[in-house]
């Protein structure tokens, strides 16, 4: 089971919390939980927050990622249709955008510094896509808790729906 918390109750966004660590088989199992929704076919957005203290992944997680990533391009540009990643440091979120510059997603990706702003953003790019907004994801847009734990921990006493 990976360290990274995901949810898809509020499908079609796929929101994501890293932990302030992880290691290679936290790559793994998220990297498997991904893949399953791209199995889906369908489209959707992932808003990704980072947590306050998150480390830099070491080589090996790097490299896995940077693989995986390049192994998925076609999926990503198919369903993938918008990804936001909360970064609250200023220097890290420049470095990013930076990185994003040098080696181009598949898939536009922005990195911004408040929740909001990433579901927002989120949310335009899945009506441009012409993808159908669920009630209770209209609702949270129109009422967004503070981070993404708000919409990832909701149901801490009931099991998640559609949880990957």
């Amino acid at each position: 089971m990976s360290r990274f918390e995901h949810s898809t109750q509020y499908w079609p966004l796929f929101v994501t919390i890293t932990p302030s660590r992880f290691g290679i088989e936290d790559v793994e199992a998220y990297i498997a939980d991904v893949n399953r929704l791209y199995e889906r076919r369908e489209r959707f957005a992932t808003l990704v927050q980072t947590s306050e203290n998150t480390t830099v992944p070491g080589a090996l997680e790097r490299r896995r990622l940077a693989d995986w990533q390049n192994d998925s391009i076609d999926s990503i540009r198919r369903y993938n249709v918008f990804t936001a990643t909360v970064v609250r440091s200023p220097v890290v979120r420049g470095a990013m955008t930076a990185m994003h510059w040098i080696f181009r997603p598949p898939n536009e990706q922005v990195v911004v510094d408040s929740f909001g702003v990433a579901l927002e953003r989120c949310m335009a790019k899945l009506r441009d896509a012409g993808c159908a907004i669920p009630e209770a994801l209209q609702r949270v847009a129109a009422n967004p808790p503070a981070s993404a734990e708000g919409l990832v921990h909701t149901q801490s006493a009931v099991p998640r729906a559609r949880v990957v």
